[in-house]
């Protein structure tokens, strides 16, 4: 399984657009777009970006400035239904019903798609281009790749052994070449009778029914079941459509390869045309509506989808990564919206009573998608291998204080597993309490240890935290104070979103939390996790899971019971089931004092009072908070 898509501006405390990437920096060379956004300007809606994207194919995007971008331009079959993250509009599809696959045993997503859709070029879209889509980001096995895989897998078109994720190695080879070689050779506008005949082979993951209706068929991916959030997974940019005689005019598709030109160039079936991409610190692009948008007949005949409706707006992105000159920007009304690298909670404050600029406090389910945070206990290593000292360290921070005076109160405490506003968190499941500050309980716990009577005083704990910030260093500073109180002595060390990825990984074979790596070892640390869709699983994959990303190298925890609940409560359609799953889950964790939960910061849509039709979504990805432009206007 591939690690998340992990962004550290959907972190912070004020959050318009979010991403894992370099700072911007304002510069001369983008003063070409830059020069149409002023003070006075009602027809572009201009945008202060800090951050770039990692790239502009929808198959191998895995930040949110990249998502931010393709999503503009490229669809899918599905997206998320106006500000619901459990109800889904159609996009490419029209329809679409869940039936029982006797091939499989599992369901199948049956979608029926708009006539007359095609892309900006006017290239027909049809089934067997989006069976083309689907196959293609698989087969580039590129970051994003794992929602897919999932519950799909690449195609061998045999109907007595078909393809999944637990196939022979080699077998899966073989068949990728022959399928790339496929995507490379077939007219997907206009297939022959042979290649529509694989196409409709009923044992595969995708499988064209007609020219305008696929079936996504469940059971294939490592999930190996069933999986009750598809449409979530499926309004990723991953799953969206691409022209295939674009692609295969300017390099095709090579098995687990980026293609180079994608990668800065787009062509889609979206509402708007990307011009002039600039993917430099000062750089940036401009977002010009689709003169031919095919949507804009649906749309017609179905008002209330907002995810079809015709964009209105060119909008102009500036790649700016000077903090002071995008609040500048924003409040003199240079710029209509903005994101930031990061802005405390003194920002907050100050933008708040700004006449010009709207500072909007969003639900915990936006908050829950940005990131929820904890401290993580390195298990097999002393003295974290001791519960009592676990269990003393929960005890000993004063969660209150840190959210009160590192984050201005603009944070809340959870506990996870699954954060609030998620399906099946411990909110409506397992109802946990919040682990509570009382330090006389965690003077009680250490005096059971190894570390009673100040034992572990004189050896320093390593505990490194990001470095994005005010709030997070002074959490830090708080932490250090708090264990000091139990006879710990925590070194904190801050470090970059970059190191953060470096400790997750294996050097050797080897977790490099456990190296002397960027100042390591880190036993003890900061982790967080940003979601991909909204679903119980995305989260309890990577924190809960033995080899989850934010899990295996970081806390080390892993528990047989939990594994199994991890992918049962993926796989079940029953209520009664999922809950305990998550029930156990959360139980088994908690107890265990393996993650230390602490706070998930209040995510904001800020932007300036000129900007209007703002659609909040929790997954948004375009300023502020939204998935689309398309809605947005200005006065």
């Amino acid at each position: 399984m591939e690690p998340r898509r992990r962004n550290i501006i959907v972190i912070v405390v004020v959050v318009v657009l979010v991403a894992a990437g370099v700072g911007g920096y304002f510069a001369l060379q983008k003063s070409a777009v830059s020069a149409t956004c002023g003070s006075n300007q009602r027809t572009t809606i201009c945008v202060d970006q800090a951050e770039l994207p990692d790239s502009l194919d929808p198959a191998v995007t895995f930040s949110t400035p990249g998502w931010a971008a393709v999503q503009q331009v490229y669809q899918g079959l599905v997206q998320y239904n106006g500000t619901s993250v459990i109800q889904f509009s159609g996009v490419l599809a029209k329809n679409w019903s869940v039936v029982y696959d006797p091939t499989t045993g599992f369901e199948s997503y049956v979608f029926t798609l708009w006539t007359g859709a095609h892309f900006s070029n006017g290239d027909p879209y049809n089934a067997y281009v989006q069976w083309y889509s689907l196959y293609r980001s698989l087969l580039l096995a590129q970051g994003p790749q794992f929602i897919l895989e999932e519950n799909f897998y690449s195609t061998n078109f045999s109907t007595t052994s078909p393809l999944s994720y637990y196939s022979d190695l080699h077998a899966v080879q073989a068949a990728n070449t022959t399928l790339a070689n496929d995507l490379n050779s077939w007219n997907f506008a206009a297939p022959t009778t042979a290649e529509i005949a694989q196409m409709s082979e009923p044992a595969q993951s995708f499988q064209v029914i007609s020219p305008t209706v696929i079936a996504l068929n469940l059971g294939y991916g490592y999930l190996a079941s069933n999986y009750t959030y598809l449409l979530a997974a499926l309004s990723a940019p991953n799953s969206y459509t691409v022209d295939p005689t674009w692609v295969d005019a300017n390099g095709g598709v090579q098995v687990a390869a980026v293609n180079d030109y994608l990668t800065t160039h787009t062509l889609g079936t979206g509402q708007y045309l990307l011009e002039g991409y600039n993917g430099v610190e000062g750089g940036g692009y401009t977002l010009v509506v689709n003169p031919s948008y095919w949507g804009a007949a649906a749309f017609a005949t179905e008002p209330w989808d907002l995810d079809l409706q015709p964009a209105n707006t060119t909008v102009d992105i500036v790649f700016q990564g000077t903090l002071d000159v995008t609040i500048s920007d924003l409040t003199s009304g240079k710029v209509s919206e903005a994101s930031f690298a990061y802005i405390g909670p003194s920002t907050v404050d100050s933008l708040q009573g700004h006449p010009n600029v709207v500072v909007q406090p969003l639900n915990i389910t936006v908050s829950s998608t940005s990131g929820a945070w904890w401290v993580y206990l390195n298990q097999s290593v002393f003295p974290f291998n001791n519960l009592s000292v676990r269990e003393a360290i929960a005890s000993a921070i004063n969660y209150t204080e840190i959210i009160t005076e590192a984050f201005g109160g603009w944070a809340r405490q959870w506990v996870g597993p699954v954060p609030p506003g998620y399906p099946y968190d411990n909110n409506v499941t397992a109802k946990e309490p919040y682990y509570a500050y009382n330090l006389a309980q965690a003077k009680q716990d250490i005096a059971n240890s190894p570390c009673a009577n100040n034992a572990c005083k004189g050896t320093p704990i390593n505990y490194a935290y990001l470095d994005i910030g005010a709030d997070w260093a002074e959490m830090a500073e708080f932490l250090v104070t708090d264990l000091a109180q139990i006879g710990l002595t925590i070194n904190a060390l801050p470090i970059s979103l970059p190191d953060l990825y470096v400790e997750q990984g294996l050097t050797g074979g080897h977790c490099a939390s456990a190296t002397t790596a960027n100042g390591g070892p880190f036993y003890m640390g900061q982790e967080f996790y940003t979601a991909d869709y909204v679903a119980p699983d995305d989260y309890t994959q990577n924190d809960a899971y033995s080899a989850g990303s934010a899990n295996m190298c970081m806390a080390g925890f892993s528990n047989a019971t939990v594994d199994y609940d991890v992918y049962d409560a993926a796989s079940q359609s029953n209520p009664v089931n999922i809950t305990a799953d998550y029930t156990n889950i959360t139980s088994i964790m908690y107890n265990n004092y393996t993650d230390i939960w602490t706070v998930i910061p209040t995510s904001f849509a800020v932007y300036n009072v000129n900007l209007h039709g703002v659609i909040i979504n929790a997954m948004g990805s375009a300023e502020p908070y939204a998935i689309l432009f398309n809605t947005q206007w200005l006065s």
